[in-house]
């Protein structure tokens, strides 16, 4: 009886995990949308995707073994493995580029990294591996030889540039994770931390397992867990505003209720956009939307240094909570200022401010809030004594539209 060839046998098995594989990243692509958060966050992820994609077809050469470094022209062979240790690195790039779109940094720190000089440099690593892999170079990184590529010391180089961007990867997570107010921030965070990790296995894998598809057995469920994350994000996050939502307010003020004190006090602030209904009637919808916007984007600027997180609560509602203890005094001018600086509304929205300060881990969340929203009630109605010029304000901007 003849004797099949291991190498023969698993050839099916190689081709099952690349199409499973190949097929899994695919539908995770097209499930992919900008639902599941901002705009830069997803393309890079998308981006990282298609990456993966890419080196798996670029494994499809694992079916033929060494025969296939003969059976091709050699420009051919050399485009394919160069493409596959560029396609690892453009991974890596768009892993940066995806935590880099969650970095929590003041405004100014914004406009500094919006520079020309930041998008440049951010850029050479992948530049420098493209310089080595897709010209003569390439014979330092490796060189093909009647058995395959004999790999060279530059090689170390290139896995040094993919690190880079892991590394600054991995940098941006802890500090975010430092930063963050909620224990599913945190979560988040944690799984970006141990993202390096991935790569690292991945590439102790191919070492030993050089003939197999290592790497697609590792990134499958690392890019589930990503997507699922992405996914939960989402539920907890408010589609207009992209603050939290009610659900995660809840959850986190429940479980700062637990450890609130004399001396730790947690502060609740109901927040409530005053004229709404008005905005709305006098100027649209779409004007009563970027009313909305203004006031969440204000929260998310002056909370930002601050031990409080925001939510949309529900309409015009707002709720912001923390264990800050000057937030409940300098909330209101902090937000008007916000307010005013704002450029994106051709008026200044107004609001009106409830705010409960809890001592004592033995009262309900209901109670706390019901408290808080009580304040705000008493505050709106002094607030609508004088409601006349800010209607005047905006039938001026309707007849001038």
């Amino acid at each position: 009886m003849t004797m099949v060839p291991i190498e023969v046998q698993i050839k099916p098995f190689i081709f099952l995990i690349l199409f499973i594989s190949f097929l899994s990243l695919n539908i995770i692509y097209s499930k992919t949308n900008e639902n599941l958060g901002n705009k830069r966050e997803i393309h890079a992820f998308k981006g990282m995707l298609v990456s993966f994609m890419v080196y798996i077809l670029e494994d499809l050469r694992l079916l033929f073994g060494d025969s296939f470094y003969s059976a091709l022209p050699r420009p051919v062979v050399l485009f394919i493995m160069s493409t596959g240790f560029t396609s690892m690195s453009f991974a890596c790039f768009f892993w940066f580029l995806h935590v880099r779109a969650n970095l929590n940094r003041p405004s100014n720190f914004t406009k500094i990294c919006s520079l020309n000089f930041w998008s440049v440099l951010i850029h050479i690593p992948l530049f420098l591996v493209l310089i080595l892999l897709y010209t003569p170079l390439h014979v330092f990184v490796y060189e093909l030889s009647g058995n395959g590529p004999v790999f060279k010391p530059m090689l170390s180089f290139i896995l040094l540039m993919d690190y880079v961007y892991l590394i600054a990867a991995t940098g941006i997570s802890i500090h975010n994770r430092r930063l963050a107010k909620t224990r599913h921030e945190k979560k988040k965070y944690n799984s970006q931390i141990i993202f390096i990790l991935f790569f690292t296995i991945n590439g102790i894998l191919i070492a030993f397992l050089l003939n197999l598809p290592a790497i697609e057995l590792c990134v499958i469920p690392v890019v589930l867990k990503l997507f699922v994350e992405l996914q939960d994000s989402q539920i907890y996050t408010d589609a207009l505003t992209k603050l939290y939502n009610r659900r995660r307010m809840a959850d986190f003020i429940n479980e700062e209720l637990a450890t609130c004190s004399a001396d730790d006090p947690l502060t609740i602030i109901m927040v409530d956009l005053d004229y709404f209904k008005s905005i709305n009637d006098i100027l649209g919808h779409d004007e009563g939307d970027k009313a909305l916007v203004a006031i969440s984007k204000a929260m998310r600027k002056i909370l930002l240094p601050r031990n409080a997180v925001a939510a949309r609560w529900g309409g015009d509602e707002f709720v912001i909570a923390g264990k800050d203890a000057e937030l409940a005094s300098e909330f209101r001018n902090l937000l008007s200022n916000a307010l005013e600086d704002d450029k994106t509304l051709s008026y200044t929205p107004i609001f009106s401010t409830g705010t409960y300060i809890c001592t004592s881990p033995a009262t309900p969340f209901e109670q706390a809030l019901s408290n808080a929203d009580s304040a705000l009630y008493k505050d709106k109605e002094e607030r609508h004594k004088a409601s006349g010029d800010f209607i005047t304000r905006l039938n001026e901007i309707k007849k001038g539209s």
